[in-house]
């Protein structure tokens, strides 16, 4: 498949072959996770019809509607310790006879199986320094948002209409991040500019 045809969150075949012991093999049903920058590679779940192994290393997602007629009827595992990166061209689309078929995940079991990837990731680690690491990741990603509240902010602030109204709703929404995290600009953002793009847009 092209790389450009491949989507997040839909569901394809794919050839895992070849593989060392103990890897996932052959061809199967697999939900993509992410695209990577390179644009060509593709972090992928597998999926399975078998359920040995649930619980310790699987996690039954059910049926799944969006599958091809032939696929649908059947339960479906998610392995979710062997998530890979796999490039484009071991992508094979799913087909009702001629006809592509866009098999999407739904949201609430995509987001169910990215928790179980970092998760899985985290194994090894102890419970408190997991919880850290996780608090960490939230503490950025929202001081990542108020940062691009504050650019929309100044954005709107150079329009020649009067959006004071969606302005001054933007500004809550920073000040409701900020009021929520740690926030530190030494510890939480390396570019000292960031800091005054936040005053800048709280400035009435």
């Amino acid at each position: 498949m092209r790389a450009s045809d491949i989507k997040i969150g839909r569901i394809y075949n794919v050839i895992f072959d070849p593989v060392k012991p103990c890897e996932f093999d052959g061809k199967h049903l697999a939900v993509v996770l992410k695209k990577n920058n390179d644009k060509s590679t593709f972090i992928v779940m597998p999926l399975t019809s078998s359920g040995n192994g649930s619980s310790i290393n699987k996690v039954l997602l059910g049926k799944i509607e969006s599958l091809p007629s032939s696929l649908k009827n059947n339960d479906t595992y998610a392995v979710f310790n062997q998530v890979r990166t796999v490039n484009a061209s071991r992508f094979i689309s799913l087909k009702e006879g001629n006809t592509v078929i866009e098999a999407r995940l739904e949201r609430d079991k995509f987001y169910r199986l990215l928790v179980l990837a970092i998760k899985e990731l985290l194994y090894s680690i102890d419970q408190d320094s997991k919880i850290l690491l996780l608090k960490i990741a939230y503490e950025q990603e929202c001081l990542e948002k108020a940062k691009d509240i504050a650019y929309r902010i100044m954005a709107l602030k150079r329009s020649s209409d009067d959006r004071s109204s969606e302005i001054e709703e933007l500004r809550k929404q920073i000040k409701s991040i900020l009021s929520s995290i740690s926030y530190s600009l030494k510890q939480k953002y390396p570019v000292a500019c960031v800091d005054a793009i936040f005053k800048q847009s709280l400035r009435s």
